[in-house]
């Protein structure tokens, strides 16, 4: 079966999965092809994991799961993790040649939230050196480039998390944001990339760029495809002495659950230098927002 992977999502990905129409290793192996294909002219991924020993197995856990009925929104669901979160097994670089050897010793917490719920990571994304960059043009095995012109950059320093989703290399992906490494790539990209409340995401297992600021985040096709992925790696993390407790996160939404008020930094929009016509789709979204009461 010949999968159309630009009208996945995660849902109907996995009612395919759950439906019985495909399997989870015609899904993996989808996208792995597509994405070794593109990789040589993108560079989104510096390696895939298909030739590690647990590949295979993690694809027929995943199976057993949802043959069993006991399935999540992302089991099978193939992913990229950006090259500073940390898989037992798996060298994380941070896109560096000081840490081109280092191998994981352990696994970041939200890489064990999705082995628990059987999603599949495929490889590991580019990145600027050390997070260090806003462009993934600085990483020691080269630059990413755009997949919608490889003449322009995917921005960063998650760019190769970016670059993969919007070129259907993965479903989903994880990057790390400092101050709009997930953000800022995801707009050059076309996709949609999330930095969560600091503290809501365990940031055990990230090599941070700055620590007091860094959150992981997810890269998704659709504003739901990154909710599910946030949903699914959110939490309390004891090993994390910055993450939030769970009562008091909820005594906080408790007391931010009135009506949200979106800021407009009018000084900054308004200044030299923006593209006409990002100003315009700025502005559009803007629009947008009023209507839908904000």
């Amino acid at each position: 079966m010949t999968l159309n992977l630009k009208n996945l999502t995660i849902e109907s990905a996995h009612a395919m999965l759950v439906n019985k129409e495909i399997t989870v290793r015609d899904l993996v192996f989808a996208y792995l092809d597509n994405a070794e294909k593109q990789n040589t002219d993108i560079f989104a991924f510096i390696e895939f994991f298909d030739k590690h020993p647990d590949f295979e197995k993690r694809i027929s856990d995943a199976q057993n799961m949802i043959d069993s009925g006991n399935s999540h929104l992302l089991t099978g669901i193939p992913y990229g993790i950006k090259d500073n979160i940390l898989s037992q097994g798996h060298i994380a670089s941070a896109g560096s040649h000081m840490l081109e050897n280092y191998t994981a010793s352990y696994n970041a917490t939200v890489i064990e939230k999705l082995n628990t719920v059987g999603a599949i990571c495929i490889g590991r994304t580019n990145m600027d050196d050390a997070a260090m960059g806003s462009s993934t043009e600085s990483s020691y095995y080269g630059p990413t480039k755009n997949p919608f012109d490889t003449s322009r950059v995917p921005g960063g320093s998650s760019g190769g998390s970016a670059a993969a989703v919007a070129a259907d290399m993965c479903l989903f992906a994880l990057g790390t944001d400092t101050g709009g490494s997930v953000r800022q790539p995801a707009a050059f990209c076309g996709v949609v990339g999330m930095y969560p409340t600091y503290g809501s995401v365990s940031r055990y297992g990230a090599i941070a760029m700055g620590s007091s600021l860094d959150q992981i985040g997810p890269f998704g096709k659709n504003i739901n495809d990154a909710k599910i992925v946030y949903e699914t790696i959110t939490g309390y993390d004891e090993m994390d002495a910055t993450s939030i407790a769970t009562e008091t996160r909820n005594n906080l939404v408790e007391k931010t659950s009135m009506k949200k008020v979106i800021g407009v930094p009018r000084k900054f929009v308004d200044m030299e230098g923006i593209s006409p016509e990002v100003k315009k789709n700025f502005d559009e979204s803007l629009e947008r927002l009023k209507k839908a009461g904000y």
